[in-house]
């Protein structure tokens, strides 16, 4: 007897069909991005400023290259003509003081600001472009009718052409990175007087020199150094930045109408074009028109969730008053402090 076994084998496939939802808004850029890394490429927080002495501040994290470090000076601690300068930048930190022109007391203050430090190249950051970089220059502006210096070179302009062509003028954000031409410090007002000087910004270029207002005459004559201005340009838009440790962030670039006038003329908001959803975001500004003949700087006079206000300040050395016509600014602005 022959006995036969069948074996029926069922084999049984199953099919996963994963879905992808992605959500778009019209009214703004905002994409997140995540980048994981132990290096930084931005950071941003407020940080409280002397004029005193040097305040040394430490990244949260290091850069792999030198960063651009953008300081904008405000009205918290005192109302005299002030800026903010910025030495000694390297991969770990900086040192920042707050300055004040020729002719007016140093005092005693403090001034909480907020920096922004950004790796130098190109880069999309939450769907936006933001090109950081750095251009040496010992060209000077400064008014020609008030106290100028005898012997002062002639005013100039120095050109930086972008290496990302944007769509349309970028938020251009800018400090002076050096120290190189200063005599008057530390017991003193800061001589010669620097702040960046910015002629115009558009899609491919920018032009920008050493604003010294109406102090050329205190030590105008003396610059034969260059100092090193750092610029950060950014797409406007809003984006939203993930941390690698899942932290997020809001940012908002913008660049103001021809609408900001002088310290004295009042205190002059620029809208985000979005609401950032906090009592008082974190923001750095930069003049970048050069309308008014004496010269002058952006200076923050407040925030809120939806627009931050500006000002164009100036020097009292040849005359008290700081009035000024209408300039452009860029402004950018977070909802709170962020290592990226």
């Amino acid at each position: 007897t022959t006995t036969t076994t069948t074996t029926t084998t069922t084999t049984t496939t199953t099919t996963t069909t994963t879905t992808t939802t992605t959500t778009t808004t019209t009214t703004t850029t905002t994409t997140t991005t995540t980048i994981a890394s132990s290096t930084a490429t931005l950071e941003t927080r407020e940080v409280t400023l002397s004029t005193q002495s040097w305040v040394s501040i430490d990244f949260t994290k290091p850069f792999a290259e030198v960063p651009v470090v953008v300081v904008t000076p405000t009205e918290s601690g005192n109302t005299d003509p002030a800026s903010v300068r910025i030495k000694d930048i390297t991969t770990l930190g900086f040192s920042a003081r707050v300055l004040k022109p020729p002719t007016t007391s140093l005092g005693d203050h403090t001034m909480t600001v907020t920096f922004l430090a950004a790796a130098p190249g190109v880069r999309q950051l939450g769907g936006l472009w933001v090109e950081v970089g750095t251009k040496s220059t010992h060209r000077l502006v400064y008014s020609h009718k008030k106290c100028t210096a005898s012997g002062i070179a002639s005013k100039q302009w120095q050109k930086i052409s972008f290496a990302h062509a944007f769509a349309s003028p970028p938020a251009f954000l800018t400090s002076i990175q050096t120290l190189n031409n200063e005599n008057g410090l530390p017991g003193s007002s800061s001589e010669p007087w620097f702040t960046v000087g910015v002629n115009s910004v558009k899609d491919v270029e920018a032009w920008v020199s050493l604003e010294m207002a109406e102090t050329s005459e205190h030590g105008g004559a003396q610059v034969d150094q260059d100092e090193v201005v750092g610029y950060i340009a950014i797409e406007g838009g809003v984006a939203t930045l993930q941390s690698s440790t899942g932290s997020q962030m809001t940012m908002a670039a913008v660049v103001s109408g021809r609408s900001v006038r002088g310290w004295k003329n009042g205190k002059y908001d620029v809208p985000l074009g979005t609401d950032l959803s906090v009592g008082a975001p974190l923001a750095v500004a930069s003049q970048c028109t050069h309308y008014g003949g004496d010269g002058g700087w952006a200076r923050l006079r407040g925030v809120s969730s939806s627009a931050v206000k500006v000002a164009i300040d100036e020097d009292v050395n040849c005359d008290t008053e700081r009035s000024h016509t209408s300039e452009i600014v860029s402004v950018c602005a977070f909802s709170g402090p962020f290592v990226l």
